[in-house]
């Protein structure tokens, strides 16, 4: 078994899909399939369940996914501290980026960064900040990118910007006659969110509860973009950070400040707290730091 045939299977057991693995992967998903069966033929084991229509590891698989998540780590590591050791400025780093995220702060910082490192392999994975977590955690990531607050027990913390998230409600709506709202008076609104993978649906959430009662949302999504268009098609209200919307315009909505309480978006950058912390991922924070 090589490296490159557990980093191949790693990433399709993680992902759950062939297609998107061999995308991520930028090869065919012929060739990841037949990377995976020659990969079976050499352990004489079958990894995937084919007999089921949806995608499922067989018990051997599991084995060799949570196995073989721990060897690539040190692997990795090793590997890292190796051209640390020879001041060579080439491995790779893998990122996880909420899509919210990286739209309002993270091209420059990407942009930068390749062209300061054009020999490293530098990776970039959007996914909700809840998901990136447990990427990090399990080390499928080296990097992740979340909204605070998040725990510091598993990880180091390293925060790197503060915002503020506003509501958005088209300017037919009653409450556009407002500057500034409380979260009670959302009580009767149609809300366009975010979905469950973003931690910005976690606290609108928690936040609406504590206020008094359960936002009733008619409709989840992982684009930030569409809710701003669904909101100034007056199909509801919205709670997105203020950053991102710099880049839509329309003159149907309005964003108005949040009291009681003031929801601010606090992003930071975690890593798992035994990580290697090599001198390229070192760069890439540095990097973040500077640029956002």
């Amino acid at each position: 078994m090589t490296i490159k045939q557990l980093t191949y299977f790693i990433e399709i057991a993680k992902i759950g899909n062939f297609t998107k693995a061999a995308s991520s992967l930028f090869i065919s998903q012929s060739a990841l399939s037949k990377t995976v069966k020659n990969l079976e033929s050499e352990l004489g084991v079958q990894l995937i369940d084919r007999a089921v229509n949806h995608f499922k590891l067989t018990p051997e698989g599991e084995i060799l996914y949570q196995r073989g998540l721990v060897a690539l780590k040190k692997i990795n590591d090793e590997l890292d501290s190796l051209y640390d050791s020879l001041g060579i400025d080439q491995g790779h780093i893998s990122v996880g980026i909420p899509p919210v995220i990286g739209t309002a702060y993270f091209t420059s910082v990407i942009y930068k960064f390749r062209n300061m490192y054009p020999n490293v392999d530098l990776k970039i994975t959007e996914a909700g900040a809840n998901i990136i977590k447990q990427w990090v955690s399990d080390g499928t990531i080296d990097i992740g990118v979340v909204i605070l607050p998040v725990s510091s027990e598993n990880f180091n913390v390293i925060p790197i910007i503060e915002a503020e998230n506003v509501l958005i409600v088209n300017k037919r709506n009653p409450l556009a006659e407002y500057d500034e709202v409380s979260f009670k008076m959302l009580k009767n609104e149609n809300f366009i969110s975010l979905n469950n993978t973003f931690m910005l649906y976690d606290q609108i959430n928690s936040i609406c509860r504590i206020s008094g009662f359960v936002p009733n949302i008619i409709c989840e999504t992982s684009q930030w973009d569409f809710i701003a268009e669904m909101v100034a098609l007056n199909q509801g209200v919205s709670i997105l950070p203020r950053p991102i919307l710099k880049k839509f315009n329309s003159d149907n909505i309005k964003l108005i400040r949040l009291k009681d309480p003031a929801f601010s978006w606090n992003i930071a950058i975690i890593l798992k707290k035994d990580k290697y912390i090599s001198k390229i991922i070192n760069s890439f924070i540095d990097i973040s730091k500077q640029e956002v």
